[in-house]
C-alpha cells in the first residue's frame, strides 16, 4: 500500500489532534495509520509489537470517539480538505537531519515489508 508522506499529512493531524489528550505515541500512531500503515508495520516502525499497535489504536478509537480507522482518516482528510478551501496554509514542520534519517529507515522497511 503507497504510504502518504508524513511532511504533507503531519501538519493537519497537528490540527485534528488539538484539545485531544493522546499520549505521544498514541498521536505518533495516528499519523502511522493515516499513512496507511497495517498493524504488524507499525508495530514494526515503532519497534513493538501488533498487539501493542491494536491495543492503542482501541484506546485512539474510544478516546476520540471514531468507530475505527477507516471513520478516523474520514475525520482527518475532512479537516485537512476544509482548511485547504478555506485558504487556510499550513507550513510542514523541518526535518532534522535524525529525524530525516529515521524516516528514511522506516519508509525503506515498509517498502521491504509491504
Amino acid at each position: 500500500m503507497p504510504h502518504i508522506d508524513i511532511e504533507i499529512l503531519a501538519p493537519f493531524a497537528a490540527k485534528f489532534l488539538e484539545g485531544t489528550n493522546l499520549t505521544p505515541a498514541e498521536r505518533a500512531e495516528v499519523l502511522r495509520m493515516a499513512q496507511g500503515f497495517a498493524c504488524k508495520d507499525s508495530a514494526a516502525a515503532a519497534g513493538v509489537s501488533p498487539e501493542t499497535i491494536r491495543a492503542r489504536r482501541k484506546r485512539i478509537y474510544r478516546k476520540i470517539d471514531a468507530s475505527g480507522a477507516g471513520e478516523l482518516i474520514a475525520r482527518l482528510l475532512s479537516l485537512s480538505l476544509k482548511m485547504l478551501v478555506k485558504g487556510e496554509r499550513i507550513e510542514p514542520r523541518p526535518v532534522v537531519p535524525a529525524q530525516a534519517q529515521a524516516a528514511q529507515g522506516e519508509a525503506s522497511q515498509s517498502l521491504v515489508a509491504g
